[in-house]
């Protein structure tokens, strides 16, 4: 994964990764339509489709309400290979979602961009 977006660099990859995404879930969906956390991660990635459809910029609010990164983080510990590769673009897409970089700043991203809060100390937490 490069960076705090992974392989997605623009709007285009954004859309591709989250269809990719949506396509795996679907599929083990198939084998296992009770798995409660695929369900849950299915509806996050259709809800971030309707705020992204047709070039809408999703709000602020909006951006905020997405967990597909935690829910991956607390319900899919130990992955196998495939899955692993499906988490790291859960937390790709949560954080380009969250974020809303334009296309030149999410190529340019790194992980070091990110932001460290501070307590009033001024020390990194």
């Amino acid at each position: 994964m490069a960076g705090m977006y992974g392989e997605i660099d623009s709007r285009g990859a954004y859309h591709r990764v989250l269809g990719e995404a949506t396509e795996y879930v679907r599929n083990v969906l198939k084998q296992r339509p009770d798995n409660a956390t695929m369900q849950r991660i299915l509806k996050e990635l259709g809800t971030m489709q309707h705020w992204t459809e047709n070039g809408r910029v999703p709000s602020i609010i909006e951006r905020a309400s997405i967990e597909v990164g935690l829910i991956a983080a607390r319900e899919l510990s130990g992955a196998t290979e495939e899955e692993g590769l499906f988490i790291e673009k859960l937390f790709a897409l949560n954080n380009y979602f969250e974020d809303w970089p334009t296309d030149e700043e999410a190529a340019s991203a790194r992980d070091d961009d990110s932001f460290v809060p501070s307590n009033d100390f001024g020390m990194s937490m």
